[in-house]
C-alpha cells in the first residue's frame, strides 16, 4: 500500500514539473524537451516541423481592469479554446505570462500559418466569461518553419518570435509568417 501511494505521489510531482499550474498545459520546460526530439526528428526524415507563438494583446489592461483573478480564468479559457482547431499529434505549451507556443509536427510554413489565422479569429470572436464580466481579447501571432536556416533550436525559436514582434508592429490581432 504505502509503495502505491509512493509510486502515484512521484507520478504526481513528475506531471506537476512539467505541467503549468493555472492552465494545464505543459510547461516551457516541457517544451525545450519535446522541441529538441521534434526538431531532430525533423532532421532525420525531413519532414516539416512549424512554431507558432502566440501573445494576448494588452493583457496587462485585462489584468489592471478586472484583476488578477479574471485575467487567471481568461487564460484557463484562452487555452482551452486555442487548441480547438489543433490535431492531436499538435501541442499548446504556455511559455510564460500571456504566451504560447503551438508545435506542429509534420506541418509545412504556409499549413500553420492557417492554423495559426483560425485560432486568432477564434480567439477575436469568443466572449470569455470572468467573475468580474465578459472580456473580449485578440492574439498575434508569429510563425516559423524549421528548417537548414537554423543552426539550433534557438535560432528556430527566436525566429517566431521575430513574427510575432512583426504581428505586434503590424497593429496586433495578426499572424506574421517569419521571412530573412
Amino acid at each position: 500500500s504505502i509503495a502505491m501511494d509512493n509510486a502515484k505521489m512521484f507520478e504526481k510531482m513528475q506531471q506537476m514539473a512539467i505541467t503549468d499550474g493555472l492552465t494545464n498545459l505543459y510547461n516551457r520546460r516541457y517544451f525545450n524537451l519535446i522541441l529538441e526530439k521534434e526538431v531532430e526528428r525533423a532532421k532525420r526524415y525531413k519532414s516539416s516541423l512549424s512554431l507558432v507563438m502566440m501573445d494576448i494583446d494588452h493583457f496587462k489592461v485585462v489584468n489592471d481592469t478586472f484583476g488578477h483573478l479574471a485575467g487567471d480564468e481568461l487564460l484557463k479559457a484562452f487555452s482551452k479554446i486555442c487548441q480547438e482547431p489543433l490535431r492531436q499529434t499538435d501541442t499548446m505549451f504556455r511559455y510564460g505570462g500571456e504566451e504560447f507556443v503551438l508545435l506542429l509536427p509534420e506541418t509545412k510554413l504556409d499549413e500553420a500559418s492557417n492554423v495559426a489565422e483560425r485560432v486568432r479569429a477564434l480567439v477575436e470572436e469568443t466572449v470569455f466569461p470572468t467573475n468580474k464580466g465578459e472580456v473580449r481579447i485578440t492574439v498575434s501571432a508569429g510563425v516559423s518553419e524549421f528548417g537548414e536556416q537554423f543552426s539550433s533550436q534557438d535560432g528556430f525559436i527566436e525566429s517566431a518570435d521575430v513574427a510575432l514582434y512583426a504581428a505586434k508592429e503590424a497593429g496586433r490581432n495578426c499572424v506574421r509568417v517569419y521571412s530573412k
